[in-house]
């Protein structure tokens, strides 16, 4: 992938970018406003130069047959693989994992095999493990994660390093192409930066391939101070981009423009490229307003297709041509395709109209 573009190639794709935001949004009616299109509905500029890909959900069973070949149909070149640790709250610093029970695809034979079969078929990956926070207390998560004393601070250091160096390992031998170090981990990056100094010096170690980070979108990614050490700046992308129900896609686009210029600055700052580690947007009324909230779980939450198409095209049109881009994981995938209905409230596009628009963007050459 190439971090720079030739300044003939910005400008041209300045240019366009600016004829079509002078062009009007629709309501957030079906189908969604396409000022990003030419008149044969094509994009006006591809994403050829970045990471393409999707954040693999862990199957309970061996991979359906054509998982890799449906997902490669809408232009995905990348996934995720998440294996899961275990705490029991913020505050109690043992990490916990067990790599050959629970869910195949989170299981060591899970990410070995869907890899594998991944790699067969010209798809790249990123392994990105996650602690759980299983019984954290009100408004509290990985984030979090604290503790009274230098003691229990170095007994989660100790458990956390094991759990990834063993992922560290893992990634190197199925030639893994970039591992995510850890996931939204804001108090103990600010707490404790010289543990995850020393602990990159580790990893690399015994892992050739690219690290990255992947930091909250609020007070995360701009006071991380370890993006010098990394190959990448990773990003958990949840932006809040509008304050009301069914914006149009101009409306969406504008609302992205404050969190750009605050990513420039930190890509600019530490001459790193940037990953969209992880971004989604729910098939309801609102998700543009806070797009972190987990709608299927939230009583009254209203259908809408609309709008997570409408995020979707506004997501391509406002960082697609970006320089500093290196790549976009879309929240997210399930490798058994027909497991997701239209009707379901979701974060995945999967079988509903924000399918088409993922597809047109990352299929168009």
């Amino acid at each position: 992938m190439k971090y720079t573009v030739t300044l003939t190639l910005t400008l041209v794709i300045s240019v366009l970018i600016w004829v079509h935001l002078i062009q009007p949004g629709n309501a957030g009616n079906l189908p969604a406003a396409k000022p990003d299109t030419k008149a044969d509905g094509s994009p006006v500029f591809s994403l050829n130069s970045i990471y393409k890909g999707v954040c693999w959900t862990g199957e309970p069973r061996r991979l359906p047959d054509d998982a890799i070949d449906t997902v490669k149909a809408y232009g995905v070149e990348w996934i995720s693989l998440t294996p899961f640790g275990w705490m029991q709250t913020q505050h109690t610093p043992a990490v916990k994992f067990n790599t050959h029970h629970g869910w195949w695809g989170e299981t060591d034979e899970g990410i070995r095999t869907t890899t594998r079969e991944a790699h067969q078929k010209d798809l790249k990956v990123m392994l990105k493990p996650h602690l759980w926070i299983m019984n954290p207390s009100h408004g509290n998560w990985r984030g979090t994660i604290d503790f009274k004393t230098e003691e229990l601070w170095q007994q989660w250091e100790a458990d956390y390093t094991r759990f990834i160096m063993y992922y560290a390992q893992m990634a190197d031998k199925e030639n893994i192409e970039i591992l995510c170090i850890g996931t939204e981990f804001t108090n103990p990056l600010l707490s404790r930066p010289q543990y995850w100094k020393n602990l990159i010096r580790d990893i690399r170690s015994v892992y050739s391939g690219k690290l990255t980070y992947a930091a909250n979108w609020y007070r995360g990614f701009d006071r991380t101070g370890i993006w010098r050490d990394l190959d990448y700046i990773s990003i958990q992308c949840y932006f809040p981009l509008t304050d009301k129900e069914k914006p149009t896609v101009d409306e969406i686009v504008a609302g992205w423009q404050p969190h750009i210029q605050a990513i420039e600055a930190v890509s600019k700052k530490y001459d790193k490229p940037v990953i969209l580690a992880e971004i989604g947007y729910t098939n309801t009324k609102g998700t543009t307003i806070e797009p972190w909230q987990w709608s299927e779980f939230i009583p009254g939450s209203q259908l809408d297709h609309s709008e997570q198409v409408n995020a979707y095209e506004a997501l391509f049109l406002a960082i697609g041509a970006k320089e500093w881009l290196a790549g976009i994981f879309i929240w997210k995938w399930f490798p058994s395709h027909g497991r997701i209905s239209s009707d379901r409230v979701d974060f995945s596009p999967q079988n509903k109209p924000a399918e088409d628009v993922l597809r047109k963007w990352y299929t168009f050459k």
